[in-house]
């Protein structure tokens, strides 16, 4: 038995994969890159405040831990590829006193695909102790 032809269906197949796939998998790209870009800053937000909390609570002095701070929170967000910001540190209890904490906070904006702009912006911020037993500046 033969099968029917049907001459007027030539081609659809293709145009129909070709349609959903662009239309399913840009959106979905989209998404994926958005997500890996938000994360990307996420984690580098993370370690640049790490880093700087770090590095304030071993400087000697509150002048040097602000520099400190600052110059180890651009070496990560730079090896991130990320723009640099400057730190914002509070400290609780004192600035480099035995037994406090200094706060430090990173916000980085993240510029979303095809939009080209910040869309938002992610922060982390660290608490890092001072050694209890370190002499007072």
């Amino acid at each position: 038995m033969r099968r029917p032809t049907f001459a007027h269906d030539d081609g659809t197949v293709v145009l129909e994969v070709v349609v959903l796939a662009v239309g399913l998998l840009v959106p979905l790209l989209f998404g994926a890159i958005s997500i890996m870009d938000v994360e990307s800053a996420r984690f580098a937000a993370t370690s640049a405040a790490r880093e700087a909390a770090r590095a304030y609570v071993t400087a000697p002095t509150v002048s040097q831990a602000r520099t400190r701070a600052t110059m180890a929170a651009r070496m990560v967000l730079q090896d991130a590829h990320k723009p640099p910001v400057a730190p914002s540190v509070t400290c609780v209890g004192g600035c480099l006193k035995p037994g406090s904490h200094v706060n430090v906070t990173i916000s980085l904006p993240v510029s979303l695909p095809l939009i080209g702009r910040s869309g938002m912006t992610v922060s982390s911020t660290e608490s890092m102790p001072v050694d209890r037993f370190r002499d007072v500046p």
